[in-house]
């Protein structure tokens, strides 16, 4: 059972593996990262510092994913401390002061945790986090340096400002100018005696860490319930235990969750791409996709032979059972009913790929690659220049249909609920489609990147 810690500035690199050397360290978290299997059932993922603003950050269904996959989820410090706080219930840990702070709501918003930092090289916060200076002003009022009312009034003072230019050197300005001149020179001193004096989200990291490294060494049959060793600033009223949900009805696997699987999850980075050709020019599809809802409706009905003929009957009607029998009004079934592949799920994947021949795999590869290196020629293209037009022609061309109708008709038989996902599944291959077309005179070309 591995550990694993995703951090940025709130605890140096080495710092993390003088104190803790065998956890694998990676950088911020981002979206996509807790999809791949590198992360199995009995492993702890700790999630510190994560990317956002400029990058997708990550979702909390993607947490979630890793808590039904086995994978104990710790957070603490930065990011990680805002996920806890909002998945804590949901059997995610949080650890530290700056957990305690946002469950409790001392404070609600991401920039509290936010620092600045370049993408390359060192990853030194640029700026003092709102969390780091609250500390330092907890300190003050317990040495007696500051009144409470001070410090609540600089804290909101500096909470105006742009999260990056909470440098050391405007809070110490701010609070000159506020009158707090013991403050200034007290935290100025403190600061340079020790630069991490005040640093609760690496405490906090250190923190998380050492729990993590416990939880792998003495694995539990069941979620830990959250812990945090906070010390709110103004302690909460006591009162009931709340009381939690009942979830047992609903499903946060949706459509766009199965999507973030199927683009991270699977170990081929090409899967996608190679059940998409099969999707747009393996002529018998169809029946492929047709025996895919057969098979998927098995799986959840207990592998009853009629499953999807069940299914069809309890949502459409007897109507609509009858057009599962008749191999020409099937369609009508294939219109209404096209769920989304789990790609990361090896059996889904493997019914969807059993046409798929050598030669399908590399034409996938040498189309991939041509569309690469022709983007990398011409970086002010993109594939979405290749407009639903452009796609609609072209997959009338491939699979031999002529009006509007009988292409959305095909579209769904191939399991493409519409155009638009048709066109998403044909662009990466448009360009290697019409080379080769061209190379034999049957197309010139008319897709334009």
């Amino acid at each position: 059972m591995a550990v694993h810690v995703f951090v940025g500035p709130s605890c140096p690199d080495p710092l993390v593996r003088r104190h803790h050397p065998k956890v694998v360290v990676h950088g911020p978290v981002r979206h996509g990262d807790l999809f791949p299997r590198a992360f199995a059932a009995g492993d702890v993922v700790v999630l510190l510092d994560g990317i956002y603003h400029h990058r997708l950050a990550l979702r909390h269904k993607e947490i979630l994913d890793a808590l039904a996959r086995g994978v104990t989820v710790v957070g603490a410090a930065s990011i990680g401390a805002l996920r806890a706080a909002e998945l804590d219930r949901f059997g995610m840990i949080g650890v530290g002061r700056v957990y305690g702070w946002y469950r409790d709501g001392v404070f609600e918003g991401d920039d509290a945790v936010s620092v600045a930092h370049g993408e390359t090289g060192s990853l030194t916060g640029l700026n003092v986090p709102l969390v780091n200076l609250h500390s330092a002003v907890l300190a003050a009022q317990e040495a007696g340096v500051l009144t409470w009312r001070a410090g609540r009034g600089l804290t909101e003072r500096m909470e105006r400002e742009y999260y990056p230019l909470r440098t050391r050197e405007r809070i110490i300005a701010v609070a000159r100018e506020r009158g707090e001149k013991a403050f200034a020179d007290w935290y100025a001193a403190h600061l340079t005696a020790d630069p991490a004096a005040f640093d609760q989200k690496r405490a906090d990291a250190l923190e998380a860490l050492t729990l993590a490294e416990c939880l792998a060494s003495h694995p539990r049959t069941g979620p830990p319930a959250p812990t945090t060793s906070s010390r709110p600033a103004e302690p909460p009223e006591a009162g009931p235990e709340p009381v939690l949900p009942d979830r047992s009805d609903r499903d946060w696997r949706t459509e766009y969750h199965r999507r973030w699987r199927n683009l991270f999850a699977p170990a081929d980075p090409t899967l996608r791409h190679r059940v998409a050709y099969q999707q747009i020019f393996t002529e018998n599809f169809p029946d492929v996709w047709w025996d895919f809802l057969h098979h998927a409706a098995d799986a959840e009905e207990s592998g009853s032979p009629d499953a999807f003929r069940d299914h069809v009957l309890r949502h459409l009607g007897p109507t609509a059972a009858r057009w599962h029998d008749d191999p020409v009004l099937r369609t009508r079934v294939t219109a209404l009913f096209c769920p989304l592949p789990d790609l990361a799920d090896s059996r889904e994947a493997d019914l969807l790929l059993c046409q798929e021949s050598a030669e399908d795999r590399a034409r996938v590869t040498d189309w991939l690659e041509q569309t690469r290196q022709h983007l990398d020629r011409h970086p002010e293209r993109s594939l979405a220049q290749i407009s639903e037009a452009t796609c609609a022609r072209l997959l009338r061309r491939i699979w031999g249909v002529h009006t509007e109708a009988t292409l959305a008709t095909e579209c769904t038989r191939r399991g493409l609920p519409a155009l638009r996902s048709a066109a998403v599944a044909l662009r990466p291959f448009a360009i290697g489609y019409l080379g080769s077309q061209a190379a034999r005179g049957s197309v010139g070309g008319e897709a334009h990147a």
